[in-house]
């Protein structure tokens, strides 16, 4: 999946009349930075210069402009319209492709005229004096941008909510904070199960999320309604099978060799080992730099938790590291890594090709509906394997737990708890081979 550098700011227009900035009415704009092309948006809003806080970049507390519209309005739309661009992007990166300013400027105009319908159907005018009561899904774009800046969220749980909203207003276009109580909530849920057949982990997260939604709301009162409190249904799950690559199964993948049509394959291969003798997200190698590779360590900023991590490497990551030593010189990038997409679909290749069969079972539910699953190990391969691999290796070779996590950035041993339980099952298997008396 690409990644698309952005940047948002928000400005008033500095047109000048005369040698002089106008002062009166001045339009509210987002400038947009991406891909080497910028763009200026108009927010639909105006104010008078004097009522702009330049610091902060938001109109002053306590006042409105001169269509009568307040400051908290304004500013909660400019947040939320914001939010709503940068999850525009992330749709953009999960499609692995970068938009056309065309279809920026009208994917921004679209969110811009929505805001006015849901408020116009909620029987909300901006009228002077009228105080304008929020949407439901107003205040879950106001919650996603707050929540995301100051929790750090990462674009994949950007992503989540907004899959989640959208599942949400396909629901129900005109959801309010009333359709919430302890019917509306069975309701929702059966919605997820029955209607949308999802999974039922994804389908506790949503409740899990909604639920978290729903505490911000009930905090800066933007509803009473706290009947979600006591919604806490019993959901079934079953525990999805932690896949890793045996010692055996490594050696399978090195000593494969590559057709001279599958070259790509040799770096797609060097990386899962890298990441197998490591412990790296491949977000993490994505962005490796051979600046951050000192005196056989690696020193970074891990992406996903902000982690500062050292990692001791291993003679076969250093290896691997001194194979692309000449790799991209005027960018610093240590691996020849490829966009995590990318990635999924040839390690796959790769596996099936290295004859890794092994036959997985799948247990999960929808609803009360249990579904059995079985594939080849192959087809359930994906960038986080390295990490897995080398965490449940670093157990079976006795590696103790705090000093794995140490190298992993793992806080806490429960996290640990299924990698353990894992390794120990395979430990008992190894056992029964001295049973040759």
């Amino acid at each position: 999946m690409i990644t698309i550098k952005r940047k948002i700011t928000v400005e008033l227009e500095k047109r000048k009349k005369n040698g002089q900035l106008i002062n009166e009415n001045v339009p509210i704009f987002f400038r947009l930075t991406y891909n080497s092309n910028r763009i200026n948006l108009f927010t639909g809003f105006r104010i008078n210069r004097n009522l702009w806080d330049e610091k902060s970049l938001e109109v002053k507390a306590g006042v409105q402009n001169e269509n009568g519209i307040r400051a908290d309005e304004i500013n909660s739309r400019i947040s939320n319209l914001s939010s709503e661009l940068h999850s525009f992007f992330i749709k953009c990166q999960i499609e692995d492709r970068i938009p056309e300013t065309e279809e920026v400027r009208f994917q921004f105009n679209s969110l811009k005229d929505k805001g006015e319908k849901l408020r116009n159907k909620a029987g909300q005018k901006n009228s002077p004096g009228q105080e304008i009561k929020k949407t439901f899904f107003d205040v879950f774009d106001e919650f996603t941008s707050y929540s995301g800046k100051v929790n750090n969220w990462t674009d994949d749980t950007f992503k989540k909510f907004t899959a989640l909203k959208n599942h949400l207003l396909k629901y129900k276009e005109d959801l309010a904070f009333t359709d919430l109580d302890s019917e509306g909530m069975t309701k929702l849920l059966s919605y997820f199960s029955s209607t949308l057949k999802l999974n039922n982990v994804t389908t506790k997260k949503y409740i899990k999320n909604i639920k978290w939604f729903m505490r911000f709301a009930v905090k800066y009162e933007y509803c009473d309604n706290k009947f979600f409190k006591e919604f806490n249904p019993k959901i079934k799950t079953a525990e999805k099978p932690i896949i890793f690559l045996s010692e055996e199964e490594i050696k399978k993948i090195i000593d494969y060799e590559i057709a001279d049509t599958k070259l790509y394959l040799h770096r797609v291969r060097d990386v899962l080992l890298f990441t197998c003798f490591s412990g790296l997200r491949h977000s993490d190698v994505l962005k490796l730099r051979k600046s951050d590779i000192h005196n056989g360590k690696l020193h970074i900023i891990t992406k996903k938790t902000s982690d500062a991590l050292t990692i001791e490497l291993n003679n076969i990551a250093i290896e691997i590291l001194e194979k692309y030593k000449d790799f991209e010189p005027e960018n610093n990038l240590a691996l020849p890594v490829i966009s995590n997409q990318k990635y999924n679909e040839y390690l796959k290749e790769l596996a099936k090709l290295a004859e890794i069969n092994q036959p997985i079972s799948h247990t999960y539910f929808i609803g009360n509906k249990r579904m059995d699953d079985v594939k080849p190990k192959h087809e359930l391969f994906s960038s986080h394997i390295g990490r897995r691999t080398f965490i449940c290796l670093c157990i079976a070779r006795g590696v103790p737990i705090q000093v794995i996590m140490k190298w992993t950035g793992h806080s806490d041993y429960q996290s640990m708890k299924p990698y353990i339980d894992v390794v120990d099952s395979t430990r008992e298997v190894q056992m029964q081979k001295l049973n040759f008396i």
